[in-house]
Parts: structure tokens; C-alpha cells; sequence
């Protein structure tokens, strides 16, 4: 008899957290007579092969889970979503969430419940999902197809490894000070829709998921910071670090819901917090939709 849910731990998930509550999860679990199978991951992308493998065997036995139940961070969660996109045969199997990682972006954005319990008892006693809005990506350089849930970010990482209180955030513009002192600015020319926008100095350049579990029109967001005088760029720096409003010069934000990217020069990227490397991009976003309980 298959199991109900395929359930993907990584032990590593804030510090071990994850690992630490396993028992009472799995407490939780067996309390409630529920059939399952938990594999855990060892490394990064281990999550993919993970997939991979269950893709492929539920396929050829047409034999697939009620929920796949993901036990981590965002990190997780984008390579579990990422095989499946790109299973163009496997048909899209809901996917529940244990939020366990640090900043756990996607789950906040889309019902702000950060308890485990509720999280569980909801995702195992409900066959109600929601389908929610992720990013999609094309890059055609490679031929590289992809998703994202909260964010691709090219040039300068704005983002804090360790943390997203403003204490770390602080921390991370000290760390970056010396850095935009000396940052290479590179061109970047952009399609919103059906606009384009052409930037000389860019430093960074994001596309965010804004609007997940949601159905205004624009759900895309473009954001560019272009290389100034130092003291404004720290100032602006700081401020998104920060989270304020701003109406500095050196910000150029659009929203859209087909955006077309193209960087002539080698710079490094990142999806959901993975590194992409560094690469020349000529890249499609939009969104699209998947099942889940959260």
C-alpha cells in the first residue's frame, strides 16, 4: 500500500531545528494513524534527487501521495517545487509545509502561521488546497527552466545570511560598506509587459513574487538600484535593509505580470537564497499557479 504523504526533512533547517522537533512531529504523526514515508536530506539539491526518484516511481505505478509535506525552509521548499514543475508528466501534487527555516518568506506571505502543530493537523485532516502564485523563470542563454517563490536577485545581495531581525540587517550593511566603495555597475535592459527600460549602473537587480495567494493584476516586481554617490547608496542600502519607504533616485521599481530581463555582462545571481553563479542572462519571468495546504 503507498503511503498518503511523502514527508522531506532537512535536519540542517535553522540550525538543526528542524531535526530537534522530528519527535514530536512524528508523535504527532503516528497519534493520528497516518500513513506516511520520510526521507531526509544530506546536502543541498539532495531534495531534488529525493523527487526525482518518487516522480518516476509514482508515474510508472500511477500511484501518487495525497500531499508531499515538506519539513524546512524556502530552500526546500524551491527544490521539492522545482522537480515537480519540471516533471512535465507528473500531475501537480499538493504540498503542505512545516515551516522550520529562518526566515520561512513564503509561508508569511501566505497565511502568517508559523506553528507546526496547526500546520500539520491542517495539512492531514483537510483535503482543501489553495492554489498559490510562484514565480517562473526561462533563461535562454542555457535554456534553463526554473521557479522561484519569493525572489531572483543578480548583483549585490542585499539579503542577510544570518538572520532578518533589524540587528542583522545592521550588521549586513556594515559588512557591505567596503564592497560598494568598489562594486562594478553593469547595463541592464528590461520589458515590463509591454514597456521597455534601459539602466547604465546597475548594482542589483531583483524580480519578486509580491503577491502569492493573490489575484491583483500585477504580480511581479521589479526592483533596480543603480550606483550613485557612495553616501546615497549606503543611504539607500540602509533603508531597504530596513524596510522603510523611500523616494531615493537610485531605486527604480515596476510591477508586471510578464517581464523580460537581458545583463550583457557576467554577474552573479541567486534563486531563493541558491546561488545561479555567475552567468550573462537574457531571461523570462511570469507567474504561475500550485496546490497547497498551508
Amino acid at each position: 500500500m503507498p503511503s498518503d504523504y511523502l514527508i522531506i526533512l532537512n535536519p540542517k533547517a535553522n540550525n538543526g531545528k528542524a531535526q530537534k522537533n522530528w519527535p514530536k512531529i512524528k508523535n504527532t504523526l503516528e497519534s493520528n494513524k497516518t500513513n506516511y514515508k520520510l526521507r531526509i536530506t544530506r546536502k543541498i539539491n539532495h531534495a531534488k534527487s529525493i523527487m526525482n526518484y518518487y516522480l518516476n516511481k509514482w508515474y510508472k505505478e500511477n500511484k501518487f501521495p495525497k500531499c508531499i509535506i515538506i519539513i524546512g525552509g524556502d530552500g526546500t521548499i524551491n527544490e521539492v517545487l522545482s522537480s515537480i514543475i519540471n516533471d512535465k508528466k507528473t500531475p501537480n501534487i499538493p504540498i503542505g509545509i512545516l515551516p522550520f527555516g529562518k526566515n520561512n518568506k513564503f509561508v508569511k506571505a501566505n497565511n502568517n502561521k508559523l506553528d507546526w502543530k496547526e500546520n500539520l493537523l491542517n495539512i492531514i485532516k483537510s483535503d482543501k488546497y489553495n492554489k498559490i502564485n510562484i514565480g517562473s523563470f526561462k533563461e535562454n542563454i542555457k535554456q534553463e527552466n526554473g521557479i522561484f517563490i519569493n525572489q531572483i536577485i543578480i548583483g549585490l545581495d542585499t539579503n542577510p545570511k544570518n538572520g532578518n531581525n533589524k540587528l542583522h540587517r545592521l550588521k549586513h550593511l556594515i559588512t557591505l560598506i567596503p564592497m560598494l566603495y568598489n562594486i562594478d555597475f553593469f547595463n541592464t535592459n528590461v520589458k515590463v509587459d509591454s514597456t521597455k527600460y534601459s539602466f547604465k549602473k546597475a548594482i542589483f537587480c531583483s524580480v519578486e513574487n509580491t503577491m502569492q495567494n493573490n489575484d491583483k493584476e500585477k504580480s511581479l516586481k521589479l526592483s533596480i538600484i543603480e550606483k550613485r554617490n557612495i553616501f546615497k547608496l549606503i543611504y539607500t542600502i540602509l533603508i531597504i535593509l530596513l524596510g522603510k519607504k523611500h523616494k531615493s533616485k537610485s531605486i527604480h521599481n515596476f510591477y508586471g505580470n510578464n517581464i523580460h530581463l537581458s545583463i550583457p555582462s557576467l554577474e552573479y545571481g541567486k534563486v531563493d537564497g541558491d546561488n545561479l553563479g555567475s552567468r550573462f542572462y537574457d531571461i523570462d519571468y511570469k507567474i504561475i499557479k500550485y496546490p497547497f495546504i498551508i
